[in-house]
């Protein structure tokens, strides 16, 4: 039986859904993830109907780990077998707080094991230094654009929450500045560099006093160059830096989550303790950071590759010296004045 001759087991199922949903919304966690969540509950659901369960209370353990192996019959990758399998447990987590159900079929369930993955794409110093400089900054826009850039490279900040900095987080005097209800609903601050505070800085007196005339009222930090000038939103943050990206003649795929890899990975390479990198990164967990500890191991080897006179006297094609990421084999340095406070 299909999910589409079962439509009343789908709206049932919904009730639950949008009351979970909307307990992320108010726990302020990001768009990204509740649409993330919405679209693997579609996929449960669908599943439950095709089982003709109608009842969340009916759910037993074991239909949640005959999903699972469906999962992965369908040849998903780990990654989205353990994103699925995430809200679920997240959902029935929910049901089991409010009292729908008494028992939690996920209790004790294991996902998949995904290992400690290295980021998929980092940038090298010359890739950076490229990125950074591709705004115009004889244009009000490319002002905005350039001190946009810096500070996502200066302080590994997360997309949606640079689209809600306001002017009230950012301390360019000093140096700092502040997030508010970061991921896991977190506040946190965080170093601001000395280049990120001097483009702040100019971005504030030239530009955004301009445009902000109109509206003296608005405190949201980021502006849009358009007429009224209102809240700069986060997708138009990722198109601008995909667009300068592809200006800057960058072949791998920039957003704005590549340059949360690439602030973490030149801050580790130039030899920043990863406790302090946590903290600026926001991680919970230590763990997390590490990540980038075997991505900078992984381009030293790359760069001893290429340029040590022994490695180069021998077989490139030996997996002793194969470049374990990236392409340019160039060492992952960062100069320190840019992180200064």
């Amino acid at each position: 039986m299909t999910a589409t001759e079962n439509p009343n087991v789908l709206q049932a199922l919904d009730e639950h859904r949008a009351t979970f949903l909307e307990a992320l919304k108010i726990r302020r966690r990001s768009p990204a993830t509740i649409a993330s969540w919405h679209g693997s509950l579609t996929v449960f659901f669908r599943y439950l109907a095709g089982q003709s369960i109608a009842d969340v209370r009916d759910v037993s353990r074991q239909a949640v780990k005959d999903y699972q192996l469906w999962l992965l019959a369908q040849d998903y990758t780990p990654m989205t077998v353990a994103t699925r399998m995430q809200a679920v447990r997240r959902f029935f987590e929910h049901l089991e707080a409010t009292d729908v159900i008494l028992v939690n079929p996920c209790a004790g369930i294991l996902l998949p094991r995904l290992g400690n993955r290295l980021p998929k794409a980092v940038l090298t110093q010359k890739e950076a230094r490229a990125l950074l400089d591709a705004p115009d900054t004889q244009t009000g826009l490319g002002i905005r654009d350039k001190a946009i850039l810096e500070t996502f490279y200066s302080t590994g900040i997360r997309l949606e929450e640079m689209a809600r900095l306001t002017i009230h987080d950012i301390d360019h005097r000093n140096g700092f500045l502040r997030v508010n209800k970061g991921k896991f609903a977190k506040d946190r601050m965080t170093p601001l560099g000395r280049k990120a505070c001097d483009y702040v800085r100019e971005y504030l007196q030239k530009v955004r006093s301009e445009w902000s005339r109109s509206n003296r009222d608005e405190r949201a930090l980021w502006l849009s160059s358009k007429q009224p000038h209102g809240p700069l939103k986060s997708q138009a943050i990722e198109v601008m830096v995909k667009q300068y990206g592809r200006d800057a003649g960058i072949e791998k795929h920039v957003t704005p989550h590549v340059w949360r890899h690439t602030c973490a990975t030149h801050l580790v390479a130039d030899g920043a303790n990863i406790a302090y990198v946590q903290r600026l990164l926001g991680h919970r967990s230590l763990r997390t950071t590490q990540i980038y500890t075997r991505t900078t191991i992984a381009e030293i080897k790359a760069t001893h590759a290429k340029a040590h006179p022994e490695a180069r006297s021998r077989d490139h094609d030996s997996h002793v010296y194969k470049p374990a990421i990236g392409k340019e084999g160039e060492p992952l340095m960062y100069r320190r004045d840019h992180h200064e406070a």
